[in-house]
């Protein structure tokens, strides 16, 4: 019987696995004996004779511990977790799920910031008890233009949450050519290499970023494309923390040269003090890398990985 070794603890509850976790996949798995570590010393333990692995991680020295090892399957979408490197007889399913969490937190910041929720909650916080005549801009988001930079799975799900308020999607990616249209663009939309991207974004009102950690998409929205941007627009980011100039975001805030920025992540996680977004700003929104957070984070994690294991070694 082939062995599945898990050990996918965490200190977030939504990313951490559970008894009830580990029984369905002993349910739907009965051709693998399913080994639950709760510790990185039982994990390192365990695999000499693992088949297959559910991990948040892993390091390069594994794999020399690992000889019968075929598949790991992650709940992370991005690859940052893992060394670039691995042995060709090994497969890695990485999740593609997030989307449907992340796409209702990206309107949630829209709606928030565009409708007066913000503000309207800051100004409760002061004591203000009707501060009808204060609230700033309030604008609708329908039949506004989002330009996406990135258009993998997130994004995709993301634009079928936003087409319903016909919102006209713009995306760009290195590769428009083996990009997959998604089935709710209609004909105003498209998909563009990013060489175009400095051309349309003077037309953006909502700018959102969703792009992985990989040194190409270092610091890509620096101070020169954001002063492209128009004084309306806001700056969404639920990727990665690095394709942001931190401290030219800051300053087009402060001038007030964009109207705003909805962040989720940053570029040294946990935030520091020292970071140019750390200071509250009332056109300033951040989450702590929380966009997909939702207690069935880890169901739609086995809902990927268990007939994805099930392939070849059942």
């Amino acid at each position: 019987m082939a062995s599945l070794v898990v050990f996918q603890e965490n200190t977030i509850p939504y990313f951490a696995v559970a008894e009830r976790h580990i029984r369905r996949l002993r349910d739907e798995l009965p051709g693998f004996e399913v080994c639950w570590c709760r510790t990185e010393e039982a994990f390192l333990h365990a695999l000499p004779k693992a088949a297959a692995a559910c991990t948040w991680r892993w390091e390069e020295a594994w794999y020399g511990i690992a000889p019968n090892l075929k598949k790991i399957a992650t709940p992370a979408a991005g690859h940052d977790f893992f060394p670039p490197d691995k042995p060709p007889q090994v497969q890695i399913h990485h999740g593609s799920y997030h989307g449907e969490f992340m796409s209702e937190t990206l309107l949630g910041m829209m709606l928030a910031f565009n409708r007066g929720i913000l503000p309207s909650h800051r100004f409760q916080l002061e004591g203000d008890l009707w501060p009808r005549y204060r609230l700033p801009d309030v604008r609708s988001i329908r039949h506004t233009h989002a330009v996406f930079i990135g258009i993998g799975h997130v994004a995709a799900y993301a634009a079928a949450v936003l087409k319903p308020f016909g919102i006209r999607v713009t995306a760009f990616c290195r590769h428009p050519e083996r990009a997959v249209r998604p089935a709710c663009f209609d004909a105003d939309d498209s998909i563009l290499s990013m060489e175009g991207l400095d051309g349309v974004l003077p037309e953006a009102d909502h700018l959102v970023l969703i792009l992985p950690g990989d040194t190409g998409t270092d610091r890509l929205l620096d101070a020169r494309r954001i002063a492209l941007l128009p004084e309306h627009a806001v700056v969404y980011n639920i990727g990665r923390g690095n394709s942001i100039d931190e401290a030219a975001l800051a300053d087009a805030l402060d001038s007030g040269a964009i109207r705003g920025a909805c962040l989720d992540v940053f570029a040294r996680e946990p935030l520091e003090t020292a970071s140019p977004l750390a200071k509250d700003r009332p056109n300033l929104l951040r989450l702590p890398h929380a966009s997909a957070f939702d207690p069935a984070y880890m169901d739609r994690f086995l809902d990927e990985a268990i007939p994805w294991l099930k392939e070849d070694l059942a």
